[in-house]
């Protein structure tokens, strides 16, 4: 699969007007969700995953995605994701500063994303183009935690989607940053805590299957709304660099 997004930065005080532009335009109303993001190294001395065997067995539970990750992390090893939804009333109680427990049989999704393609004449700079990776699992921890993967940050974030009919999604983001010693069954105090920065991050993305056509297609409804949003929105163009999940070997200090 691949995801190509448009990005933008959403100020505080322009959320509220940021809400009503974007229900007016998708004419739904928003989903308001928090979801827990846990980032993953891989041991460096073990190439892809050591228990894939085991996985692909398992013909219910995407083996076709597990052999893709494991390739993909016996060439070079890269930070993953493990993203988990957390309901309504347990991000009020998380809110209200009480512990709130997250149920071990919750689907978890994982996600790897590639470095995202460089600008070119066919993709225009304000695009992010990257190949993706999402398994759906409730065992996600477990299994990274067989294969001797790490932990290396835990996030937070609260967000608003909407959809339109050709699946673009609209989703405006915020994050917290939580102790990495949080256990992992349990939701961080937000009561305690302030967002990571005075600002949202607005998304307008999508996932199609990796072929030229889907991805051109794709491009295009993108290119299509920013030119709708062009007077109210600013599409901004980042460095490919700053998402680039590839753990790069340690080497000494230049002489």
């Amino acid at each position: 699969m691949h995801e190509l997004f448009l990005s933008s930065v959403i100020k505080q005080h322009e959320v509220s007007k940021t809400l009503a532009l974007i229900g007016g335009f998708t004419e739904m109303r928003e989903r308001h969700q928090f979801t827990r993001v846990q980032h993953f190294e891989p041991n460096p001395v073990v190439k892809g995953i050591s228990t894939i065997k085991e996985l692909q067995k398992e013909r219910h539970i995407n083996p076709s995605h597990w052999n893709e990750l494991h390739q993909i992390l016996a060439k070079q090893p890269c930070s993953i994701q493990v993203r988990t939804r957390i309901t309504d009333s347990e991000a009020e109680s998380a809110k209200k500063g009480e512990v709130v427990s997250i149920p071990a049989d919750r689907h978890r999704l994982l996600r790897w994303t590639e470095l995202p393609d460089p600008p070119s004449q066919r993709l225009p700079p304000y695009i992010t183009q990257r190949k993706t990776v999402e398994i759906v699992d409730a065992r996600l921890e477990k299994i990274l935690a067989d294969n001797k993967f790490s932990r290396v940050s835990n996030i937070f974030e609260e967000s608003y989607h909407w959809w339109q009919t050709d699946y673009t999604e609209f989703a405006l983001i915020r994050t917290w940053i939580a102790e990495d010693s949080l256990p992992a069954d349990k939701v961080m105090n937000l009561a305690a805590r302030e967002p990571y920065a005075p600002y949202w991050m607005l998304h307008v993305r999508t996932l199609v299957e990796s072929s030229p056509e889907r991805m051109q297609q794709a491009q295009a409804q993108l290119e299509k709304v920013r030119d709708q949003f062009r007077d109210v929105l600013d599409f901004k163009v980042f460095d490919r660099r700053a998402m680039d999940t590839r753990i790069l070997p340690v080497t000494g200090p230049a002489v």
